[in-house]
């Protein structure tokens, strides 16, 4: 399989684009809905064929957009993944991986897309006040049902994704399909877990944040632009400092030897990288969005990335555990660990 060919999803019975598009902070978020649906139409022209969204992602309104959008385009150009895990309401039941709220937030879910089933369902993330059991039966039971043709997880350990393998054929249900976690030039610590345990049991992988939120591109330097990422969230904090500082000088000034734009070069790198099924971009303008499908083109041309890897150790990624804290933040809106 050569670095742009589409990549299988055998839980899926289809292949996928090696680029994908997420919501985060976009879709009904920083974009109102007529531009979310004009950036839509626009990925999918430009071959994207995945879209990922959320169920807390704007309240429910990106999920709400990508059911605009389908009801526009034919159903079967197009894979769509949402999650569930973070609070979307006050409720205590309104959380977590519940029996209980998984059942509840899938139908919420399907009512906002406006489809009778969703394509990939992801545990947002691992739920340590629910016994795993009790979520593989739950999931597996969505697929069972139809409501979901498979599901996935999100930033889930090695040993948890083998434990739920395992659970899933005791159960005899469905186990996790597609694994979804960080992977940049800065954030590679799935390389010496995840990505090896994914090969093993056979899923899927699909990459969050392959620019680090914008980071690589070197717009975050010198100060946040205004209105970017770096300056409406508080997540990107855990790339400040000295290290990832270096990485990025390093990388943009590579990229500019050769010619190279910064943003395509590092979402391709990731999306070329062994065990990855597709990265996920951003974009919150038709320009940022072509500049983030350029890589498709780095992809199919065969263009070598290699040098990319050298500018980082395979072990960068000890502020792993920032990140996630960093998230926590954004998702329950607090400013406290």
């Amino acid at each position: 399989m050569t670095a742009g060919a589409a990549r299988n999803v055998p839980a899926l019975g289809r292949t996928i684009a090696p680029i994908a598009l997420g919501g985060w902070l976009t879709l009904g978020d920083r974009l109102a809905a007529d531009a979310s649906l004009r950036l839509l139409h626009r990925a999918i022209d430009g071959g994207i064929d995945f879209l990922d969204v959320a169920d807390v992602y704007a309240g429910g309104e990106a999920e709400r957009i990508v059911g605009r959008f389908l009801r526009e385009v034919r159903r079967d150009r197009v894979v769509v993944a949402s999650k569930v895990f973070w609070p979307t309401s006050e409720r205590p039941e309104d959380r977590g991986l519940s029996r209980r709220h998984i059942h509840a937030a899938i139908d919420r879910t399907l009512q906002r897309l406006g489809c009778g089933r969703v394509d990939l369902y992801f545990c947002h993330r691992e739920d340590p006040d629910v016994p795993l059991a009790e979520t593989v039966r739950a999931m597996g039971d969505l697929v069972r049902a139809g409501k979901v043709a498979a599901w996935g997880t999100s930033c889930w350990r090695p040993a948890t994704l083998r434990a739920a393998h395992a659970l899933a054929r005791e159960l005899g249900v469905a186990a996790p399909a597609v694994e979804q976690s960080a992977y940049n030039l800065l954030e590679r610590s799935v390389e010496g877990g995840v990505l090896p345990t994914c090969a093993t049991l056979r899923m899927g992988f699909v990459a969050f944040s392959p620019l680090a939120g914008g980071v690589l591109t070197g717009k975050y330097l010198t100060a946040a632009p205004a209105g970017s990422r770096g300056a409406v969230s508080s997540w990107l904090a855990a790339y400040d400092n000295a290290r990832c500082r270096g990485v990025v000088a390093r990388f943009v000034s590579a990229c500019a030897a050769r010619g190279m734009a910064p943003a395509p070069t590092a979402l391709a790198w990731v999306a070329s990288r062994p065990g990855v099924t597709a990265a996920l971009c951003g974009a919150t303008s038709p320009t940022q969005l072509d500049q983030n499908l350029a890589a498709v083109g780095l992809l199919r041309d065969g263009q070598d990335l290699a040098w990319v890897g050298g500018l980082a150790s395979a072990s960068l990624g000890v502020r792993a555990r920032a990140l996630a804290w960093a998230l926590r933040r954004v998702f329950l809106r607090t400013k406290t660990d």
